[in-house]
């Protein structure tokens, strides 16, 4: 491992400056088997824990490799200024008091910018952090308990909780960790180039991250790609869903988690497996640790009892697990084993009666599977023998207390299945329903054996699911990196806005819009300058205008301003002169209103002259009305809408759209720009994905067209950038043709 960091995760010599917290880090050391030297700085202490003191960074024999900074957080400046000019490889900084602190302490701020001109090129985790533990190589720079040990390989876990971390090394499930290091608000040193570090370690089989909020996007991008080319996959536990949580994280590390949604759709374009609990991070971790590719999700289940087969049955279909059903051969050799008195399926209750009986219960297993030796033949794969049966082979087993009872008979159990599916190459596990029911030395011996434990029956099957979908993730091809704003696309963005409402170039983008002006003009809202930074609604046709620049195609239509619906004259006038721009039937609407039929400015399917004055004269045209032709053929409705996040970049949503979309809340999410495939694959994973392939005898949607819409709709997006607040299209009306925006809905920021 040759980077910046190496000295630090893996120093031959630690200084730890401090008291009580600095002493810790020292039995915490020699209690993991850091064999390298110590060196205790306190410039009144003669001792630390049997160590003898230097008085300051000048007096120490060498530069040391790592420092753990354990005094107040004005001090901490001072002495990693001095490790930085002494030429030292690394410090954690363990004081608060720094920029997580700016919304109580003015000098927050300032503090932290001199502990980072202070530490200059010297690597520096933290502040506001407990620090790190290598298991691999013995090294605790961690002030305070935990339950690890000393492993040959495991996973890295990087957190920006300490406490979070430290909970983490107590598990007692049997996930072999060899990282665990804490961020703290990332001063200089950022979460990804931590990942970036250890899963250079060959040792490290998969990375775990605890992320409350993204510090760098770009980084995170790097390391996807870095952790792709190692063949190591990330699990993230994302923080920051509720308002709440999202302000107790200001209040903690100062991370802005930003919108949620987008949080996903990043992660998720990175290929990394987003989950929603300790355990199930914990369980998925298990499983990426075993570096066995799960491969799909293709589940066999066998375990004694009929209740816990249907439980496995209704949690693994809830998570996104199948049961294949059991085939001729499998049946056959199943009855031969256990009779023709049990019902054989997918999940199998095989009952106990078979327990005692070790040859019984290894050819129920190789029976199930299908399982027969590895093929000899360099020409024939061994995956040949199960590839049309499944990916992942299940016991189910929860074992008895072992301080009241025996675990004779369950242990013969797991030895047998061990045995059973030794020349099986698809992904084994057993299962406790209960966390508690797996105890850990079981768990270290299915690991040493390459069976993976699982505990918890929803945690567990989850993490299957997770480590399926990683596998399959790795297949696609890479994404781009998302958009960001930057001073090129501002620029650009002052000179689109200019255009939106028709004025000329050169005009000021302050100048109010015809609607605007129109509605002064009648009293109706007051003749205010515009607040530049409050979001501003563009009224549909301009926004259809705008969209139609970029290839989305818009329904035909004619605008009337509100003066022409006052004045019958006028009114008279602009219907004869637009009546031969469009065909009957045609939809009129009120323009300036987000939620049309709530507020009586819609009529639909209006069939000639004589009933489109009479429905103009109904609705609501407070702000203008549209004259447009009523889209026929429709085959599916979809929404498509855009926002800018200001930690992500631009978030496209796709879903069910007209009236259906509040009901059906069917959606699915992605950073922009976002390839061909990438839209595809988002639109087959909606619920409504049948009505566009033809359901029940309906058109099919042309496929091509609406990419090319969805394409245009990222375009336009684009081109306004960091000012866009929401673009939205509801609906996107898909004909076996073509794709119309039937309504859109367009509100910018000015400046």
């Amino acid at each position: 491992m040759k980077n910046r960091f190496e000295r630090l995760l893996n120093p031959q010599s630690i200084a730890v400056f401090g008291g009580e917290w600095a002493g810790s880090v020292v039995r915490q050391s020699r209690k993991l088997g850091f064999t390298g030297e110590i060196w205790p700085v306190h410039p009144s202490h003669s001792k630390v824990e049997g160590h003898a003191c230097f008085a300051s960074v000048e007096d120490l024999p060498a530069a040391p490799d790592a420092s753990f900074v354990g005094v107040n957080n004005e001090s901490t400046i001072e002495i990693v200024k001095s490790l930085a000019e002494a030429g030292a490889g690394g410090a954690i900084c363990f004081a608060s008091g720094y920029s997580e602190s700016a919304s109580r302490d003015t000098d927050a701020e300032s503090r932290q910018a001199r502990l980072i001109e202070a530490a200059g090129n010297m690597p520096m985790i933290g502040p506001n952090c407990y620090g790190l533990i290598n298991f691999l190589d013995n090294v605790a720079l961690w002030p305070d308990q935990h339950g690890g040990k000393t492993v040959g390989q495991g996973v890295a876990i990087i957190t920006q909780s300490s406490n979070i971390a430290i909970n983490l090394t107590m598990q007692q499930r049997g996930l072999p960790l060899a990282y665990v290091v804490t961020v703290g608000n990332q001063a200089q040193t950022t979460h990804a180039e931590l990942a970036l570090a250890v899963i250079e370690d060959k040792r490290v089989t998969a990375l775990g991250l605890h992320i409350e909020g993204f510090s760098d996007i770009r980084a995170f991008e790097a390391l996807a790609a870095r952790a792709k080319q190692l063949g190591k996959r990330i699990v993230v536990l994302k923080t920051g869903i509720t308002p709440i949580s999202r302000a107790a994280l200001l209040s903690h590390t100062r991370s802005l988690s930003g919108n949620d949604a987008a949080a996903s759709a990043f992660l998720g374009r990175l290929n990394m497996k987003r989950v929603h609990g300790l355990g199930e991070f914990v369980e998925t971790l298990k499983v990426l640790n075993s570096q066995r590719p799960v491969g799909g999700y293709r589940l066999l289940s066998m375990s004694c009892s009929g209740g816990e087969a249907a439980m496995i049955s209704d949690v693994a279909q809830s998570v996104g697990l199948t049961f294949p059903p059991l085939g001729t051969e499998q049946k056959a050799a199943l009855e031969n084993v256990l009779g023709d008195q049990l019902r054989l399926s997918n999940p199998l209750d095989y009952h106990t009666t078979i327990w005692e009986d070790s040859n019984a219960m290894q050819s129920m297993v190789r029976s199930m599977l299908q399982s027969q030796p590895v093929p000899g033949s360099d020409t024939v794969s061994a995956n040949d023998q199960f590839e049309s049966i499944a990916d992942i082979a299940l016991l189910v087993l929860d074992f008895p207390r072992s301080d009241r009872c025996s675990l004779d008979a369950w242990r013969a159990a797991v030895d047998d299945y061990i045995a059973a599916t030794r020349d099986w190459q698809g992904f084994t596990a057993v299962l406790a329903t209960l966390p508690e029911n797996m105890p850990e030395s079981i768990a270290e011996e299915l690991i040493a054996a390459d069976v993976v434990p699982l505990a918890g029956i929803r945690d567990g099957l989850l993490a299957l699911y997770n480590a399926a979908w990683l596998d399959l993730a790795a297949q696609t091809e890479s994404s781009p990196p998302v958009w960001l704003a930057d001073k090129r696309t501002i620029t650009a963005q002052a000179a689109v806005l200019s255009l939106l409402e028709g004025q000329g170039k050169g005009t000021s983008v302050d100048k109010l819009s015809a609607r605007r002006a129109s509605q002064q003009a009648w009293g109706l809202v007051r003749a205010a300058k515009p607040d530049p930074q409050a979001p501003r609604l563009l009224d549909e046709s301009t926004a259809k205008r705008w969209l139609n620049r970029f290839g989305v195609q818009v329904p035909v239509s004619t605008r009337l301003s509100f003066a022409d619906v006052r004045s019958s004259l006028r009114f008279s006038k602009a219907l004869n002169k637009a009546s031969p721009i469009f065909n009957y039937p045609v939809v009129a609407k009120g323009l300036g209103l987000v939620h049309k039929s709530e507020a009586n400015a819609i009529e639909l399917s209006i069939g000639n002259r004589r009933d489109l004055e009479r429905a103009i004269t109904r609705i609501n045209c407070e702000g203008g009305c549209l004259i447009e032709e009523q889209v026929q053929g429709g085959v599916a409705e979809l929404l498509v809408s855009v926002v800018y996040d200001p930690v992500h970049g631009l978030l496209m949503t796709l879903g069910a759209g007209g009236i259906n979309t509040e009901i059906l809340k069917d959606t699915q999410h992605c950073l922009i720009p976002a390839t061909r495939d990438e839209l595809d694959r988002r639109l087959q994973r909606l619920r409504c994905a049948p009505l566009l392939q033809g359901f029940r005898g309906q058109p099919i949607v042309d496929r091509e067209c609406l990419l090319d819409a969805l394409d245009s709709l990222q375009q336009a997006a684009l081109q306004l950038g960091e000012r866009l607040v929401e673009l939205e299209v509801n609906p996107l009306i898909c004909t076996a043709h073509g794709c119309i925006a039937a309504d859109a809905l367009l509100a910018v920021r000015d400046s």
